[in-house]
């Protein structure tokens, strides 16, 4: 009886496990951040949102931050329109408690902790996957809020051109075409993207007496970026591919100071380049063993351009260079019952700056995960555990369990707990006088339920959670500046999201209601909000798609102290795209109908001598796109 029933169920996991091998499946019914195994999307326990093709190509003209803003759980903060810094809370925790990667590699900043996604075009990305919750078991540091993986484009099947134009307000013009194509063996792609605004100035003025001592510039600061992505695969044979996959995005930025010793005719300037570049070997080993080894560079290349005029008048610039080396051998191994993942990561991270004040420019970190996965009538489960060895703190083990039952076809309920940890950067351990080397990671542990309602037309998900997050790292005046593990906040929230198909119109809403606390403090983490959310309808009638998006958020605080309110808002947009002949469509938006007056964020202190960032007013933007079928 055993001889009969082993390779039974060997069959059985063979089916579901390697999914990557059904070319019946569409990659809108797949995910891989989740698990870091390609399953069925109905099959993920975990709380995520899975953005397409389509659905990018639908927003039109909008960037990076505003899409994933209309995102469940995510909050924006942006420091005066396109191509300034975007700051993105996921689930209420820090900006720099969320991993981003691009085609799997990192290219963050380890100065500042951040990913600039204000320079990273939506014409480069195929699809990008979003998984709330703690991934330090996956993904090892920063995943305390979650993970954000953006997939490029890749090729297809063919010879498939396109090309697109676009004109709208800030005298803003986009231009972007690309090549892809392939056959059974081997695809290949290029993409390629300009942008050019003139933009409108970061700064509002500021009536208040005091703030004549801090002069900036009221002229429009503009922001151009340009960019490529390339992919090219090839199947050696049945059992052997390989791939490669390169992205460069270079951006040029104009902001505001507010200080009196900068020239006020003189903006600052800074450019941005961000790059990667991998190579991954993909071998089917045996039927039940699949090894995956990518080798990986990513690099954050910032230089700020600084005016003087105390003294002589002299310009500086200030470089903060971060290269990351990444190597990832990943082994996938389907078990009688399940199937079992077997990782090694190794990151090396190394910076390049000219402030001669940093005591320390590299580190290394090596780690070693194991992650099960089973799918068994219906019963998901998941368990993941890994070891991360650094050189600069000591060692840290994180872990994440997992189970979801499927009540029927349509409905299923889901828990979870996870552990993660968030490593702090070169600037808090090593930047000068104020830095602290005896900094600790932070430390979170979560724990979340979900109820979810899936089908071909509809979707609906209930997500409660909680998130305490301790050795918090504070660094304000109460500190002289100097960062310290000395806090704890928690977070605990629930969001509600779902998606309707009825006859035309297609609903899509979620919203979220949550407490980000500084614990130590019993004060509020800054520019988060108690609620926040987004609405969408679509309109499909013949060749149109009509749209209307509202998105609102409800009072924060824009400092740790909670001294100065930042209001709420809701923002409308409008949309249409319509598909003149079969190969050519016109896409036309009109942001912020209503023209309201809104801000994310202030500068110093806005009762005084401070400075609100601006937004968009009322923008329209239209474009023509080209893509033979």
């Amino acid at each position: 009886m055993k001889k009969i029933i082993l390779p039974s169920l060997l069959m059985t996991q063979l089916l579901t496990a390697n999914v990557f091998a059904d070319t019946t499946l569409k990659t809108s019914d797949v995910f891989v951040t989740a698990t870091r195994t390609l399953i069925p999307k109905k099959n993920v326990i975990a709380d995520i949102t899975l953005i397409s093709e389509e659905e990018i190509k639908l927003a039109g003209y909008s960037s990076l931050p505003e899409l994933l803003q209309r995102q469940p759980g995510i909050e924006i903060s942006n420091n005066g329109g396109q191509g300034k810094v975007s700051t993105l809370f996921l689930r209420g925790a820090s900006s720099t408690h969320s991993v981003i990667l691009l085609d799997g590699i990192r290219i963050d900043s380890a100065t500042a902790g951040l990913t600039a996604i204000e320079n990273i075009p939506l014409s480069q990305i195929e699809k990008i996957e979003i998984v709330r919750g703690p991934a330090s078991s996956l993904y090892g540091q920063d995943a305390i809020g979650g993970v954000i993986q953006i997939f490029t484009k890749k090729g297809l099947n063919g010879f498939k051109p396109y090309i697109s134009f676009g004109y709208g307000k800030y005298n803003t013009s986009i231009a972007q075409g690309g090549i892809r194509g392939g056959d059974d063996t081997t695809s290949y792609a290029i993409n390629l993207s300009s942008q050019n605004s003139t933009g409108f100035s970061a700064f509002e003025p500021n009536t208040n007496p005091a703030a004549t001592a801090n002069i900036y510039n009221l002229d429009k600061d503009g922001y151009r970026n340009k960019s490529i992505s390339a992919s090219l695969s090839h199947k050696i044979n049945e059992k052997l591919d390989i791939n490669f996959q390169y992205f460069l995005s270079q951006g040029k930025n104009k902001y505001d100071n507010r200080y009196a010793n900068w020239d006020p005719s003189i903006d600052w300037k800074n450019t941005q380049d961000q790059e990667s570049l991998s190579g991954t070997v993909n071998s089917q080993l045996t039927n039940y063993w699949k090894s995956s080894l990518r080798v990986g560079l990513g690099i954050d290349d910032y230089v700020e351009k600084q005016r003087y005029i105390s003294g002589a008048t002299r310009e500086v610039d200030n470089v903060y260079k971060t290269i990351q080396n990444q190597i990832t051998w990943q082994n996938d191994l389907i078990l009688p019952l399940g199937s079992l993942v077997l990782l090694y990561d190794k990151l090396d991270q190394k910076i390049n700056v000219t402030d001669t004040s940093y005591s320390k420019k590299d580190r290394q970190n090596d780690a070693y995960m194991i992650g099960y996965n089973l799918n068994q009538a219906n019963h998901n489960f998941q368990a993941n555990v890994r070891k991360d060895f650094n050189s600069v703190y000591r060692d840290a083990t994180t872990g994440n369990i997992g189970y979801s039952y499927a009540i029927d076809s349509n409905w299923s309920i889901a828990s979870s707990f996870g552990t993660a940890f968030r490593s702090p950067t070169f600037n808090y351990l090593y930047a000068g006088s104020n830095a602290n080397p005896d900094l600790q990671p932070e430390k979170s542990k979560n724990i979340e339920a979900q109820l979810k309602y899936q089908s071909d037309a509809e979707f609906f998900s209930f997500v409660t959670f909680k998130n305490k997050i301790t050795d918090f790292i504070i660094s304000n005046g109460t500190t002289g500046y100097r960062p310290y593990n000395i806090n704890t906040a928690e977070i605990y929230g629930a969001t509600v999201s779902s998606n309707h198909f009825i006859n035309h119109f297609q609903v899509k809403s979620s919203f979220t209601v949550q407490s980000p606390m500084n614990e130590s403090a019993d004060k509020y983490l800054p520019r988060r909000s108690n609620f926040f959310g987004t609405v969408g309808l679509n309109y499909f009638i013949q060749n149109w798609n009509l749209g209307f998006e509202a998105t609102g958020s409800g009072n924060r605080y824009n400092d740790a102290e909670n001294l100065f309110n930042i209001p709420g808002y809701i923002k409308t947009n409008l949309f249409a795209d319509y598909q003149i002949t079969k190969n050519l469509a016109m896409n036309a938006r009109v942001d912020n109908v209503l023209g309201k007056n809104y801000t994310y964020a202030y500068e110093g202190n806005p009762t005084t001598d401070g400075f609100r960032y601006q937004t968009p007013s009322q923008s329209f933007f239209i474009s023509l796109r080209y893509e033979p079928q």
